[in-house]
């Protein structure tokens, strides 16, 4: 008996140490990690921030693709449709922290971003990709 839970703790352990597996797992026990309250909302977090720092470079991906193709570029204004419209992510455009995604555009560089965990913009803890 010792043996197979000896077993299972290894491969946990081995699955967790792999940002996809982990992001599996931990989507998978979300439900009762939040329910542990703060340790469980520090369990989930970096599961949350992989998965905004991929959607963040998917959404600057189809952008960078859509300005080499000569479309439309949508504004700070009508980002939010335009990613609900022409985009597929996990959450149709919300964060991992039910925020929507933003574009800023400060110059010539356009940034995209998640507001991260505080929900406020152009603070430490957000996630952003500029458009190349």
């Amino acid at each position: 008996m010792w043996k197979k839970l000896l077993v299972v703790a290894v491969l946990l352990g081995f699955a967790w140490s792999l940002p996809p597996s982990r992001r599996w797992i931990t989507n998978a026990l979300a439900p009762a990690l939040v329910k542990l309250g703060p340790v469980g909302e520090r369990l989930v977090e970096p599961t949350r921030r992989y998965d905004a720092r991929n959607e963040v470079d998917f959404i600057v991906d189809i952008m960078e693709m859509n300005r080499t193709e000569g479309r439309a570029m949508p504004t700070a204004r009508t980002f939010e449709k335009w990613l609900q419209q022409k985009v597929t992510t996990r959450r149709n455009g919300i964060d991992p922290w039910g925020k929507s995604y933003y574009l800023m555009r400060l110059g010539k560089t356009t940034t995209i971003g998640s507001e991260g965990p505080d929900g406020e913009r152009s603070t430490a803890d957000d996630i952003q990709a500029a458009l190349r």
